[in-house]
Parts: C-alpha cells; structure tokens; sequence
C-alpha cells in the first residue's frame, strides 16, 4: 500500500493481518480513515482457505467504528459481473460474468454497508479489465467503502495495461 507524502503525518496506525491484509488508519480533518489493502487466496485454492481469508475482512471491517471511513481496496480474486442484478451496492458497471468468489465479495459488500465504488462508473473495457492471462481478461480489482460515503469518491479505474512490445534488432 503507498500512501502520499503529503498524508505520512496523518498515518494514525498501521497493521498487517498474516501476509493477505494490512490496515492503515489515516486522520484527515478528525476523521479516522481505515484503508484495508487485501490479496484474496487464488480461485484455484480450496473452500476453507478462502473462507479463512474472507473472515479476516469480515471480522477487521467490523470492528471499525460505525463514524470511521472504511476503505477496502485490492486483489479480491472474484468475478461480481457487469450488471446488478439486484444488488444496490453494485453500480452497475462491472465486467463479466460472476462467480462464486465474486459471491464472496458481493456478500462482504452487503454484510458492512459497503458499495463497490469500481462498478459505479461507466468505463471502456481498458479501464475495467484487472488481470490479463493468455485469450483470458477480466476485472478482479475492487475498491469498497461505506454506502454513506460513496459521494467522496469521484471515479475509480483501472490504469490501462501497458503490454510489452517486441524489440527487432
């Protein structure tokens, strides 16, 4: 996680969660901020592993008091689809279709009162797509916060990926 230089004073605490999750409390005009950076385990693992990992959030994001900022940003290895189809926390612009570790993310969303911020702009493809394998592109990236502070966040993408070119001697 980088945080600016202009913020470094403003680092309240900091806190790793085994090697997937670290936590970094920013005060910003008397408000405390929770910036939680997650690397969620690889579709491939096994159920129990990824539960573990998803009750670490579950379990941090609740213990954060209900005036603080929460922030949950990073590699959450799910698919939570383009559309809502019926979620309020979804915007709207995802990219795919879903899976069960994008159920995973859409249920941590639902149980704190958070909005997937990253589906709330309508974005090309470029600016959605998160991970790149072979033939195989999809988004896999998010950034939560609170529902009541969805207003503070004013667009969320993706840096287009830059490919390597071929150099010809």
């Amino acid at each position: 996680m980088i945080v600016s230089e202009r913020f470094r004073d403003a680092i309240a605490s900091v806190e790793r969660f085994y090697e997937r999750m670290i936590k970094i409390i920013v005060v910003v005009e008397q408000r405390r901020c929770h910036f939680f950076s997650a690397y969620a385990q690889q579709t491939a693992c096994s159920q129990p592993i990824k539960d573990e990992f998803w009750s670490l959030p579950d379990e941090k994001t609740a213990e954060v008091p209900s005036e603080n900022m929460i922030v949950v940003a990073g590699d959450l290895s799910g698919h939570v689809r383009a559309t809502k189809d019926g979620y309020s926390f979804h915007g709207g612009f995802g990219y795919g279709s879903r899976n069960a570790d994008g159920e995973h993310i859409l249920e941590n969303a639902e149980s704190h009162d958070l909005t997937i911020v990253n589906t709330k702009f309508r974005k090309r493809d470029s600016h959605l797509i998160s991970f790149y394998s072979g033939k195989a592109k999809t988004r896999i990236d998010y950034v939560l916060v609170r529902r009541r502070d969805q207003g503070l966040v004013t667009d969320a993408k993706t840096m287009p990926r830059q490919l390597p070119r071929n150099i010809v001697h």
